[in-house]
């Protein structure tokens, strides 16, 4: 069964959508999707075409083994209201917990079993709720312990590397203009007009950014978080994940205070597919096209459910 649902905070209207089991029980253990950064729907599908089918793929996956899930449009974005790029983190956190709180009062749900799954950014967000809700347990997919400032300055070096890697004529017209040198310059300008902003948004070459969410990012921590998390923490990362460090993963398990399982999948990138090939951070368009038709990574499916039997 799948239900449409609004979830109210003030003037602010959550809209998302409940799956529930066919198999009729008195009630089900749940989990609440929680996505990644960007203007994302309920379903991990963005603006521009961008199809990935993410948090639809998972909530489907979930509802067949036996939980009630939960995903969600972020404010602003599909049928939530709101605005999107004045939101900052901590409305973000502010905002799942709201839906966190919807989801354990629904005669569904057996609210002493509820998890909450986060990916990439929402990897940030899920212990954040943790260490203040009753949770059974935690799931990280895409991010670890790990700062959003941190997986940037990963991602500008990855990039700058890359642009320095590339070879033949457009690899001399770039060194010739300065193109690696200027991006390495550009990061830290970025990150100091973004930290002196005050406003909700700033414009940067004429375009519009979420200055008021990059500046709560880097004032969050990520690790002094998850020092408070007390429930048991699945922390899952792909070999071939470029826009995090993944080892980082294993991090989780010397910050969390409760029990964690750390791993990381071979060949699964940040999509949570399986992927052959390397693709740099500058090819992740080639390398995410046409995920939203891939099946997600069987490992990372089986290594979810294998967790959750456990914890249920």
């Amino acid at each position: 069964m799948e239900k449409m649902v609004s979830i109210q905070r003030g003037d602010l209207t959550i809209s998302g959508t409940l799956e529930v089991p066919e198999k009729k029980e008195q009630s089900y253990p749940a989990v609440l999707i929680i996505s990644g950064s960007g203007p994302l729907n309920r379903d991990g599908n963005g603006k521009r075409g961008q199809v990935f089918n993410l948090y639809n793929s998972l909530a489907a996956f979930f509802k067949e083994n036996g939980f009630v899930a939960l995903r969600y449009d972020k404010r602003g974005v599909g049928a939530s209201t709101g605005t999107y790029l004045e939101a900052g983190l901590w409305d973000l956190i502010d905002d799942a917990k709201a839906v966190l709180r919807f989801l354990k009062e629904q005669p569904e749900v057996d609210p002493h079993h509820v998890f909450v799954i986060g990916h990439s950014e929402g990897a940030m967000i899920a212990p954040a709720l943790a260490k203040d809700e009753e949770l059974a347990g935690v799931i990280l997919l895409s991010g670890a312990a790990e700062t959003m400032a941190e997986a940037l300055a990963h991602q500008r070096g990855q990039a700058v590397r890359s642009l320095k890697e590339i070879s033949g004529i457009k690899g001399k017209l770039l060194n010739v203009l300065k193109i690696p040198e200027r991006a390495e310059k550009q990061g830290p300008k970025f990150d100091e007009k973004m930290i002196r902003s005050e406003s909700a948004t700033v414009r940067v070459q004429g375009m519009k950014m979420n200055a008021k969410w990059f500046r709560e990012h880097y004032q969050f921590n990520a690790r002094k978080v998850l020092e408070e998390v007390e429930c048991p923490i699945l922390a899952v990362t792909g070999s071939k994940d470029v826009q995090v460090t993944p080892e980082r993963v294993f991090e989780v398990e010397r910050y969390a205070g409760g029990e964690v399982e750390a791993k990381i999948i071979p060949n699964m990138n940040h999509m949570l597919r399986d992927q052959a090939e390397d693709y740099s951070i500058l090819q992740l368009k080639r390398a995410y096209k046409q995920a939203g038709s891939k099946p997600l990574s069987n490992e990372l499916l089986t290594t979810m459910k294998e967790w959750l039997v456990k914890h249920v």
